[in-house]
């Protein structure tokens, strides 16, 4: 921290900060620095409506108030200089900083100073309405050379200040002093990016309509918080908190709550006619029942491991064709786990995560529930709402939507309720190898059956039973529409929004499909590095993964991703396909393409793993994967301290070759290009166990099938040298991975029956 100039006097901690509700016995301070040009006054309402064990203190920077006989400070080192020596006092006790827009910089700037030398440091941050330091380093703000009318307009345009006020010659002599000192702190900022990340837990609030803070930058803030908890978006423009403050407040007191126990009750609600519609955190009395629930001890499973003559995977596709439950394979590379039936069930909201228990010790309802809010991002949620399963050495099996990557992202939830991500600690498991099973239940007395119905699948499974196939019109169904979204999306790139987006479209399946044996054939004749059949939490498919999103092992924290950018067809003909390889090597828009896929993923390793442990083990070599070929390479790293595979996760989903470079300017733009949620495309299929290990498959080259409708889909990715001909051809390539292998279900009659039907004509409605 710069030295204070000799022959000035230390600042005065009283005069810094104004108390509109003292209360010198809270248990937690909540400290507030304001906008560019705002008044203490700014949280003065925040000050009323904090609970008794809450004192809010509100910034008063030089020059205004009563300090405006003092010049204002005009540069970001001399401001957060003194603002870090007059906050030292009032550091007493659990404290956090919040800071909005200018103030989210000067807080930041804070908090490193605190962090730099010896004595108490701030509880958490909450940065709001403010790019990331990386953005402001990028995009110089010009407002350090605003004439007065300039400024006038910049104040109009972010609506924080009436236009009566700034119509008024009196008013504006008023505004205007502060306002050019703080324009000048804000255009001549240029934050420090070789400086350690703070260590200091940081949370990002944005307004949805802020035109001046993209979203998708929130997560960016994560290169410089090592403990970054994520980005909430609320409705609402660059002063959005205004709007519905003690919503804000609200989900302000219930983050400091989960990071110390000295707040212990939530703001008070809202008054009615607050509008229904506005974000808000889920409490943990929010579900009505389970928040006071007890889990029982926790059990361990009885096991059995038998002889097995059967082909793995046939065996675990028997079991799924004769399994009356939810039920999950996940294969390998040969080894399969295969899942059914739910103990505990882990749904994953964007407000809320909800664990419940199906086994013995539930409750008179049917089951005992808990609900995690969301508060330190939606993956942290999910981990500790799986640490709670009251189960030893649990597998956990299940799936995450793409929309998943909006909370991770900073974008706005989509409209509804529907599961961003479903798990099950399965009541009955299976792991079947080459030569062996071994059976797993919660249970004892389901072993003997299960043990039935294993060496039973192990004798019917492989049997397809004909050769017909279900036909779909991979070539011309929404063609046209494909050939619009991409040449739309070249311009975007040209316009420099983003560098990449994977772009898909959907082919309806008409008639009825057997989806394990539809999984037996299309495995038969595919590749993949993970392949699953699933029929869990409403969505059923079947898929063979070309590539993982993640791979964590939990005893060495070994963190492995294997992008594939760059396709050519894979049609049988040696020749052929030869010659197809070696225009990978010498398209310049597949290497670009793909060398961009990787260094994406390389910094996304470098934000959760220890920088000299991030290597590129495989650099471009080519994998077959069903009817394509990819440009593939493979990179890994192993966690830094204070790390988790879920933090793994959420630096690498979605997978960049699913989504777009930026991440979140891509998912952005796939949301306003394609109709409706993706689901579980380009999703993920995972298994998780209880010793930190996570394996997640990218769902693509899968056949899905959601609430009455089947379908196909498929996407390419495009980039600047992108043509919407050549794109809409490689759609076509990876379909035939999947269309080719669609077995008619065998109880449906030619023509099909009236039931059946009625299904087709929903899937046919399907557009893409």
């Amino acid at each position: 921290m710069a030295e204070r100039p000799r022959g000035t006097r230390a600042p005065d901690p009283e005069a810094w900060f104004r108390r509109y509700v003292p209360r010198p016995g809270a248990a937690a301070r909540l400290v507030c620095f304001g906008p560019a040009g705002g008044a203490p006054a700014f949280y003065r309402d925040w000050a009323r409506a904090a609970p008794a064990e809450v004192e809010v203190l509100s910034a008063v920077l030089p020059g205004r108030e009563s300090r405006v006989s003092e010049p204002p400070l005009t540069s970001m080192t001399a401001l957060a200089d003194t603002a870090t020596a007059a906050l030292v006092p009032w550091l007493d006790r659990p404290t956090v900083l919040f800071g909005h827009s200018m103030g989210a910089s000067l807080a930041f700037e804070v908090t490193r100073r605190l962090e730099a030398r010896p004595g108490p440091r701030p509880t958490a941050l909450f940065v709001s309405a403010r790019p990331s330091p990386r953005r402001l380093r990028e995009f110089p703000s010009p407002v350090a050379d605003y004439d007065d009318e300039a400024i006038v307009g910049y104040l109009r345009e972010r609506g924080g200040t009436p236009d009566a006020l700034l119509d008024d010659p009196g008013v504006r002599e008023l505004i205007l002093p502060p306002c050019r000192a703080d324009f000048q702190v804000i255009g001549r900022y240029v934050p420090d990016l070789d400086r350690p990340r703070i260590d200091t837990p940081l949370r990002v609030l944005l307004g949805a309509l802020d035109r001046g803070v993209p979203v998708g930058d929130g997560g960016r803030w994560e290169e410089v918080a090592a403990r970054f908890r994520g980005t909430r978006v609320f409705a609402g423009g660059h002063f959005y908190l205004l709007d519905d403050p003690p919503w804000v407040l609200d989900h302000v007191l219930r983050a400091l709550r989960s990071e110390t126990a000295a707040v212990s009750a939530p703001v008070s609600a809202p008054p009615p006619g607050a509008p229904r519609g506005t974000p808000r955190p889920a409490g943990p009395t929010d579900s009505g029942k389970g928040s006071e629930a007890v889990l029982t001890q926790a059990r361990a499973h009885h096991e059995r491991r038998i002889a097995l003559t059967g082909e793995p995977l046939n065996t675990a596709a028997a079991l799924s064709a004769t399994s009356r439950e939810e039920h999950v394979l996940y294969e390998d590379r040969g080894a399969v786990g295969w899942a059914e039936g739910a103990h505990a069930r882990v749904t994953v909201h964007p407000d809320r995560t909800v664990l419940a228990l199906h086994g013995p010790g539930r409750d008179a309802a049917g089951g005992t529930s808990r609900v995690f809010p969301t508060d330190g991002g939606v993956l942290r949620t999910l981990d500790r709402a799986l640490a709670a399963v009251p189960v030893r050495n649990w597998r956990a099996y299940g799936w995450a939507a793409f929309e998943l990557s909006y909370p991770l992202h900073g974008l706005p939830p989509v409209p509804g309720d529907a599961p961003l991500a479903h798990l099950v600690v399965p009541a009955r498991e299976v792991r079947l190898d080459a030569g062996t099973a071994l059976l797993r239940c919660l249970d004892p007395d389901e072993l003997d059956a299960l043990e039935r119905r294993v060496r039973s699948a192990a004798a019917l499974g492989g049997a397809v039973g004909g050769t017909a196939r279900v036909t779909v019109d991979i070539e011309q169904h929404g063609a046209d529409a494909y050939r619009a979204s991409v040449a739309a999306a070249v311009r975007e790139i040209h316009a420099a929004r983003l560098t990449k987006v994977i772009l898909s479209r959907t082919v309806p399946v008409t008639s009825p499909v057997d989806l394990p044996a539809t999984y037996v054939e299309g495995r038969r004749g595919n590749d993949p590095a993970r392949s699953f059949l699933l029929r869990l939490g409403g969505w059923e498919a079947a898929g063979f993964s070309p590539e993982i999103v993640t791979r964590v092992t939990g005893d060495d924290r070994v963190v492995t991703a294997q992008p594939l950018a760059g396709t050519r067809a894979l049609e049988g003909d040696p020749e052929g396909d030869h010659g197809r390889r070696a225009e990978l090597y010498r398209d310049a828009k597949e290497v670009f393409e793909h060398a961009m896929s990787v260094r994406l993923v390389a910094e996304e390793l470098h934000r959760v793993c220890a920088p000299e442990s991030v290597t590129v083990d495989d650099f471009m070599s080519v994998k077959e994967r069903g009817s394509v070929q990819h440009l593939a390479s493979r990179l890994s790293g192993t966690l830094a301290p204070g790390r988790t595979a879920w933090d793994a996760v959420g630096a690498l989903f979605p997978a960049v070759t699913a989504s777009g470079i930026p991440k979140a300017e891509g998912c952005a733009l796939i949301r306003r290009s394609e109709h409706g949620p993706r689901g579980l495309y380009s999703g993920a299929v995972l298994t998780v166990d209880a010793d930190g290990t996570i394996d997640a498959a990218l769902v693509l080259r899968s056949v899905y099938r959601h609430e009455g409708r089947t379908w196909l889909r498929a996407g390419a990715g495009v980039v600047a040298h992108s043509t919407p001909e050549r794109e809409l051809e490689e759609t076509r390539e990876k379909l035939r991975s999947v269309s080719g292998f669609l077995v008619p279900a065998a109880d449906v009659p030619p023509g099909g029956a009236r039931g059946a039907r009625d299904l087709d004509e929903q899937s046919a409605a399907l557009t893409g």
